[in-house]
């Protein structure tokens, strides 16, 4: 079972460098008990074969409580394309989690260039509802696993090699999986877009580095299986994930103050929704398994020689 992202401070370990970073201020909010109990989703939808739709429906709790955000059980949960007669899937919910899935040996292929409706109704009759357009992203041509050139070649690298195709503003996210594993933690987050860059090829992009020198803390390691997935995003996936980012560096003093993350979704009863339904196209790059040579720098990070 996949899970989804967990409701706590994501960051981005790089923005596509100077080029593609983006900086997005958060508007305070004052927390009332109004903003208690509220629903909290996280959803996606993808162009994998199978298994490509998760939806995970909670409750929120008051921050100064510890424990987990009870799950949202017996909800009706709909997905549904943008045709004159809508392509429409029922989901359920997998072991009373909260986690709703597609029935066994359903499927239902995700599009690209269509808008996807997600439409839950809850328990006592509330309905939540979003949509996102699912754009086609580019292929994922190569992905290295070699030393960076920060930190003087100390440290193991995760890099890729893509095309960016002529075309508005596009957003992106990288999901990097090590032994099947995928990196959830904040400081693995990866999301840009490609307005400064639009049309060019981007290579040696480098999406991790591996900064531990301990190897108790160490990421990568010599006979590691790594597989990277390209998504396109939407702005509106991208607007929340940035939300997220800049709540990471709240606590000093010229931090962007705290506040609900912007997403796509609303209620019916009016109330705040907490999270994003997205729907991404994905490109799944070579696998690398880690060996001695890949303890070698890039060439193109050389520096020079005179």
């Amino acid at each position: 079972m996949t899970n989804g992202f967990k409701i706590k401070i994501l960051d981005a370990i790089s923005i596509f460098a100077l080029l593609f970073s983006s900086c997005q201020d958060v508007v305070q909010v004052n927390l009332d008990d109004s903003d208690l109990d509220l629903v909290t989703v996280d959803a996606y939808l993808n162009t994998k074969a199978e298994n490509n739709i998760f939806v995970k429906l909670e409750r929120s709790l008051p921050v100064d409580q510890s424990q987990e955000n009870p799950a949202i059980h017996n909800a009706l949960v709909q997905i549904s394309d943008d045709e004159d007669e809508p392509n429409s899937v029922v989901l359920e919910e997998y072991k009373s989690t909260g986690i709703y899935i597609l029935p066994k040996a359903t499927r239902y292929p995700a599009e690209t260039g269509k808008t996807y409706t997600l439409l839950i109704t809850l328990p006592d009759g509330t309905q939540i509802s979003g949509n996102d357009f699912l754009r086609r992203v580019e292929p994922l041509d190569s992905v290295k696993v070699n030393l960076s050139a920060r930190g003087d070649y100390e440290f193991l690298a995760v890099f890729i090699d893509a095309p960016n195709y002529p075309s508005p503003v596009q957003y992106y996210k990288w999901d990097i999986y090590i032994n099947g594993n995928m990196l959830y933690e904040s400081q693995n987050m990866v999301i840009a877009n490609d307005d400064l860059v639009d049309g060019n090829y981007i290579y040696n992009f480098e999406i991790f580095t591996d900064f531990a020198r301990d190897d108790d803390e160490r990421i990568l390691f010599k006979g590691d299986t790594i597989i990277v997935e390209q998504l396109s995003i939407s702005k509106a996936a991208y607007d929340f994930y940035t939300g997220m980012i800049n709540q990471a560096f709240t606590g000093g003093p010229y931090s962007v103050p705290p506040a609900n993350v912007p997403g796509n979704l609303t209620s019916s009863d009016g109330k705040r929704v907490l999270g994003i339904f997205s729907a991404r196209d994905i490109s799944v790059g070579n696998k690398v398994i880690i060996g001695d040579e890949n303890f070698e720098p890039l060439s193109s990070t050389l520096p020079a020689m005179n």
